[in-house]
């Protein structure tokens, strides 16, 4: 019975609900790909539920689908692996430590290099041509000892319910005849395991797709293995399960699709003695379409020969309805704070459309909604899968983020929107290419400052409480005192731990540490994306809450890329900014002061320099110290060259309107001698407290007290120091409990030797047991 316009629009409810989704909206604007975290793991325990009878069973979940890595990782935590057709799909899975049998590398048309990236990892080769086998040899090396082949049965495809598809003109698999010959050739070569795949229908609405092609295969095992003797490991039943876009279409039972697969299997297999056969999918759609929707604003109505609202997502961010003329229901929300429209009643007929110069850039034609007006958040369903990933760049328009919506309520971006550097950045081969480049990316900076800072106080809600702390305590012209190098915290796989963040800062904030800096190289800020970078800023501001000052290194080789940096994290919240020579560049002197002027000059939140020529190939000259301390906005320098002599000649620059910090943890005191007002302490990050009392023993006068700290930390300065800063101190707050001792590349764990030494001093010093 056909649906009347108010039950086909009513028929399908979003996963999320208005109040949640504007919470959302305050977070990230539209347009975005939002998914459904507790659907995606529902969903995946029901799909190995359906074939538990199957001890061997495993989902290879199509990465073309949906190439998110945060995604793909939810799926891999109940065994899921990946369904991979290219060099960066592998690559994806790599990232994510799927490796070996837990993938499946199933491409056309292969190039070299996916062959041998696929060989490298250990993953399933499922070959898509006879030729195919020697080519891979070619390229990749010998035959695996596991390998698959594709099947097409030409002809048409056909159900109880009509045709289905036409495999006869499909660009993919072997004929039934080259399959045998393959599984001869492979079995000559080596290969001792195999298996069947094939792919006969797209998005089929039915129960009875998967078990009709496991009867084709499980008969097309039974003769491959007694006719070639080849031992049949696997049969993978591919993709092909669809979802229900229409509203009037009744889901697939995945339950009833596994007992029908199942019936099949004991009817055909066991009785041929292939009961240990194992069944293999690779699903996309049906794993992650419904789990998906696109959020987008109405921002234009046009009312010509029809009715349009236009919207602020395109084809770029679903090309699905433009490239097929395929159906994506649309959910009205509503305004943010105004009525709720997910039910109510259909009055009006509109055309959808986005803003490409396109006339099938539309997301629905002739579709019956309820009134729209201005500002209405609108949910296009059913994009989970093969919506983001299809997505393009025509006329410049630069494609969405991702957002995954936690089971909490909470949101998390998983992909951040694209900018106008991202779509330049291959531009960069020609001069009028850089110029983009780097325009773009100072407009980008500057209004993702203002973005973000937004964000932070709508987030957080600690705008208010922040900016009176600033008005009270937050002047760090004043600062003395110990400034903690702050470490950046990493979990096992590479992501910033920011539970180990807020730790390490309750832990500073309670034992007297002066102010915080971080993202300096004890932060390895080296290693770390903007994004990261943004984050640790924003995390860090937020924690401390205006209860010490927060210092953020902004520091590059790159004037701009340091400008970028500082404008984004003043943007945040940060109350001053510290800035390292350029290294590898080096500069001569003159760059080397413009490099400072330039930050200088466009920032509103005092600056530090930071003379590290160890690190950096190149330092400070006396001369640029005296001009830039002359800058309004530069009021200090961390002196890290370890070369008190240095230290001596700019201590007559030294004043309340420009200090200098100890940047070496050995000469504090004697720096401090020299005039310096504290220090920037990779110790304090083990010893807060008693770092705090030595820099407060000496700025009251008791020289003495704060010399015989410096003298007793020395074993434990000199252990934290006995490798390239931040291993050691990164493994003395793991040994205390802290962290996890994870670094990112090229540093790596400490020696044993050691790491041995830095054990007996942390005991020495009263750390450990």
């Amino acid at each position: 019975m056909a649906l009347t316009p108010n039950e086909a629009y009513a028929a399908k409810q979003p996963f999320v609900d208005k109040e949640t989704l504007e919470h959302i909206v305050e977070q990230f604007p539209t347009p975005f790909h939002l998914y459904d975290e507790a659907g995606i793991r529902r969903n995946m325990q029901e799909v190995r539920d359906a074939f538990a009878w199957n001890p061997g069973f495993k989902e290879y979940f199509a990465v073309k689908a949906n190439p998110n890595p945060a995604l793909i990782s939810i799926l891999n935590e109940y065994g899921c692996g990946c369904d991979c057709s290219s060099y960066t799909e592998l690559m994806i899975a790599r990232s994510l430590g799927i490796t070996g049998h837990d993938i499946m590398f199933s491409s056309n048309d292969t190039p070299a290099a996916d062959f041998e990236l696929a060989d490298k990892l250990g993953a399933i080769v499922n070959f898509d041509d006879i030729s195919h086998i020697g080519f891979f040899e070619r390229v990749a090396g010998p035959i695996p000892k596991t390998v698959s082949c594709r099947f097409n049965p030409g002809g048409l495809f056909q159900l109880s319910n009509g045709i289905m598809d036409n495999p006869g003109d499909s660009k993919y698999g072997m004929t039934t005849e080259q399959l045998f010959e393959a599984f001869r050739m492979l079995k000559a070569k080596g290969a001792e395991d195999f298996g069947i795949h094939a792919f006969l229908a797209s998005n089929t609405v039915t129960n009875d797709y998967y078990p009709k092609l496991a009867r084709i295969l499980f008969e097309l095992a039974v003769r491959l293995e007694r006719e070639t003797g080849a031992h049949v490991a696997f049969i993978n039943l591919s993709g092909g399960v669809g979802i229900p876009y229409l509203p009037e279409q009744q889901a697939n039972d995945i339950r009833a699709i596994g007992e029908g697969v199942h019936a099949a299997y004991d009817e055909i297999l066991v009785p041929a003695g292939m009961g240990d056969v194992a069944i293999c999918t690779e699903m996309g759609r049906f794993m992650m379409g419904p789990y998906g929707c696109l959020v987008t604003k109405a921002i234009h109505e046009k009312q010509i020969y029809k009715d349009y609202i236009g919207v602020d997502a395109s084809a770029v961010d679903l090309i699905r309805p433009a490239m097929y003329g395929a159906y994506h229901h649309i959910t009205v929300m509503g305004q943010p704070g105004g009525a709720d429209k997910a039910t109510a009643p259909v009055t009006n007929t509109y055309d959808i459309t986005g803003n490409l110069c396109e006339n099938n850039d539309k997301f629905a034609i002739d579709r019956e909604l309820p009134h729209i007006d201005m500002g209405d958040l609108l949910v296009i369903h059913d994009t989970g899968a093969h919506g983001y990933s299809m997505g393009y760049n025509y006329n410049g328009r630069l494609r969405s983020a991702e957002v995954l919506l936690r089971p909490d309520g909470s949101a998390d971006l998983i992909r951040r929107a694209e900018r106008p550097g991202d779509y330049f950045a291959t531009l960069d081969v020609l001069p009028c290419g850089r110029e983009l480049l780097a325009k773009s990316r100072a407009e980008s900076a500057r209004r993702r400052a203002q973005d973000e800072r937004l964000a932070v106080a709508a987030q957080w809600n600690k705008r208010i409480q922040i900016a009176e702390a600033k008005e009270k305590n937050m002047d760090i012209r004043n600062l003395e005192g110990s400034i903690v190098a702050l470490v950046t915290p990493f979990k096992k796989d590479g992501s910033v731990d920011f539970d180990a963040l807020e730790r390490l800062i309750d832990f500073h904030l309670q034992n007297g540490t002066d102010a915080i800096l971080t993202l300096g190289t004890t932060g390895e800020s080296a290693t770390m994306t903007d994004d990261e970078d943004n984050s640790v800023v924003a995390a860090v501001v937020k924690k401390v809450a205006g209860r010490v000052p927060v210092i953020a290194g902004s520091g590059s080789n790159s004037t701009q890329t340091m400008l970028t940096k500082s404008l984004t994290y003043q943007g945040l919240g940060a109350d001053g900014l510290l800035l390292i020579t350029p290294y590898y560049n080096k500069s001569n002197e003159e760059g080397i002061y413009q490099h400072f002027k330039t930050v200088a000059d466009a920032v509103d939140i005092p600056c530090i320099l930071y003379n590290i020529p160890g690190r950096c190939g190149c330092g400070i000259s006396v001369r640029n110290v005296e001009r830039l301390a002359a800058h309004p906005n530069i009021m200090g320098i961390k002196e890290a060259s370890g070369n008190v002599a240095y230290a001596a000649k700019i201590a007559h620059l030294l004043s309340d309107d420009f200090r200098m910090y100890s940047g070496e943890d050995a000469l504090t005191v004697p720096l401090m001698s020299l005039g310096a007002s504290g220090t920037i302490s990779v110790w304090a990050d083990v010893q807060p407290q008693l770092v705090h009392y030595m820099c407060r023993a000496y700025l009251d006068g008791d020289v003495e007290r704060a010399r015989d700290i410096q003298i007793a930390g020395q074993p434990l300065i000199n252990a934290l120091f006995s490798e390239v800063n931040p291993i050691p101190v990164k493994e003395a707050l793991a040994q205390m409990g802290m962290i996890e001792a994870n670094y990112r590349m090229p540093l790596c764990p400490m020696a044993n030797d050691t790491r041995a030494a830095l054990t007996d001093a942390l005991k020495g010093a009263g750390l450990l047991d």
